[in-house]
């Protein structure tokens, strides 16, 4: 998040806790009225003001107070947000059942001055800590207090929070200074039914956001899917020195990972417990073998030159030896903002591409180990938020999947074929309903008959899922005649490997194209031959 947008984060949110704080018509807004009618707009106003650095106080006393407990605020914000929500409710209640006449008293007998106005507001409200736990519960459910604001976005926070109670009682004094001939004890018990509506309605909002955050966070979720596709369901996945953890099986399968991250705990300039930018690191684990392999991540720059050139190191270890090593500048974010991850493992090959807005080739090594799980980790002060995974397995090799018999030369072979349907054939063009099936890729196949009288379909290339478990000369269909010209039952393998149960047919429309039907699937794909 940039700082312009940090700005209008804490903007909107410091005008909607001062208003909130203020708008209650409770004794000092039973006074404000009071001085209005009976003093004028600017009595009434400047005890606004008093009461407005009154809770300004009480804000800053809250926030900073409660910034000695950033973490468990942090580790347990939807606990936090539920109780803040809870607070808020019954405060709204209080609110909307509340008469404020029985609390109006006699107004004073002079004006006074400006200087005693405030005082008066500022003693008066002051003398009720027990906002301390609204001022709570609306931090919470505001998600005022982060670890990634910084103490000049504060500033701007707590400024526009007296903003917004200074322009709730500008609002009120010239309300009721307009209205002053019809104004009543009446008004002023509308006003707390609608304020007390509109904050148990934040409240039950609070408490549904929390509720629905709790669940999440008990178990972190992602999509594992051998088909190659899902994201990450449900908020954000926060890590904090392993409290949190996140623990990915892979049951010792080829895979690509793909997420999005960020690193809160790692502005520039700043230090957590003394260090100046924790790493994180995610970790491909073998139990069984005692065995990983870790890629850490952490920012470097000169502490001395902050103007110095930066860079995000990333370096890959197996136990105590490194692997590789690179140090990004480019296409990437040193410190806190987002930035997307890929690794693979193909075999014996490892990559890993990321960036800031596309992926960028970073490292790459050989390593034989077969990892059962993936884990991320961070330092004891780090703190990770993870926003989107992905992570797509290749299935094991299909074990029942026959090979073609072995032609010597294929291409002479074919070549010398009179039948219209031996030959080399290409994916041309499919639609597939992908709840039901998924493309495995552009497939070219070899078809050639085979001595049941019908064809072999036979696997060359094209596959994009489980690209190392299929291999030239496996057959990926098997055609047999019907008793309609040009028309075949076809026993389809998918892209894992296993046998469509469904029916497929498959009709030689032209010279040029093959046409393969799974109306049970409500599926269909053309094959091109070539020349």
């Amino acid at each position: 998040m940039g700082v312009l947008q940090w700005i209008f984060y804490m903007l909107w949110r410091g005008l909607a806790i001062g208003v909130i704080i203020s708008a209650p018509m409770g004794p000092v807004g039973i006074l404000c009225v009071q001085r209005t009618l009976s003093k004028g707009r600017k009595a009434g106003f400047y005890t606004g003001v008093g009461a407005a650095i009154s809770d300004l106080f009480y804000c800053l006393l809250t926030g900073f107070g409660l910034s000695f407990i950033e973490e468990f605020l942090q580790e347990n914000q939807n606990v936090i947000q539920l109780c803040g929500s809870v607070v808020l409710i019954a405060f709204g209640v209080y609110l909307f059942m509340s008469n404020p006449s029985r609390r109006i008293s006699k107004p004073g007998e002079d004006a006074g001055s400006p200087k005693r106005d405030i005082i008066n507001g500022f003693l008066f409200t002051v003398s009720n800590p027990l906002i301390i736990f609204l001022i709570i519960g609306l931090f919470a459910r505001f998600n005022f207090l982060l670890p990634e604001i910084t103490f000049y976005e504060y500033i701007v926070g707590f400024l526009f929070i007296i903003i917004g109670a200074l322009g709730w009682w500008w609002i009120v004094t010239f309300g009721v200074d307009k209205v002053r001939a019809h104004f009543n004890l009446r008004s002023m018990w509308l006003i707390n039914k609608i304020t007390g509506s509109i904050i148990m309605l934040f409240g039950v909002v609070g408490i549904v956001t929390s509720i629905v955050g709790m669940a999440n966070a008990a178990e972190p979720q992602y999509w594992n899917s051998g088909r190659g596709f899902g994201s990450l369901t449900g908020s954000r996945v926060l890590l904090a020195d392993g409290k949190r953890p996140v623990t990915i099986p892979l049951d010792n399968r080829e895979f690509t990972l793909e997420f999005r991250a960020r690193n809160l705990n790692n502005q520039a300039g700043r230090r957590y417990d003394g260090v100046s930018h924790p790493s994180w690191s995610l970790i491909a684990v073998n139990p069984a073998d005692n065995d990983s392999v870790c890629v850490t991540f952490k920012t470097i720059d000169d502490v001395r030159d902050p103007m110095g050139p930066q860079s995000l190191g990333v370096t890959v270890t197996r136990n105590d030896t490194v692997l590789a090593r690179n140090g990004m500048r480019d296409h990437v974010d040193w410190y806190t903002g987002w930035n997307s991850w890929r690794l693979s493992r193909s075999g014996d090959r490892w990559t890993l591409h990321g960036g800031e807005r596309e992926y960028i080739p970073v490292a790459e090594w050989e390593l034989s180990m077969v990892p059962s799980e993936l884990r991320f980790r961070t330092d004891p002060v780090g703190m990770l938020e993870l926003d989107w995974m992905k992570l797509t397995c290749a299935d094991r090799r299909p074990e029942d999947v026959t090979y073609a018999p072995d032609i010597d030369d294929l291409d002479s072979y074919l070549m010398r074929s009179t039948d219209p349907l031996e030959g080399i054939w290409q994916m041309f063009d499919r639609a597939l309903d992908e709840n039901n099936l998924r493309p495995g890729g552009d497939y070219r196949l070899a078809v050639i008959a085979n001595d049941e009288g019908g064809y072999d379909m036979v696997y060359l290339d094209g596959a994009e899922k489980n690209v190392n478990s299929w291999q030239p000369g496996m057959v990926k269909g098997v055609m047999t005649p019907t008793r309609f010209r040009n028309v075949f039952n076809v026993k389809w393998r998918d892209a894992d490997g296993n046998p469509i149960q469904s029916e497929v047919k498959a009709e030689f429309q032209d010279p040029d194209i093959l046409s393969v039907q799974m109306p049970y699937l409500n599926s269909s794909f053309r094959l091109r031959k070539t020349e």
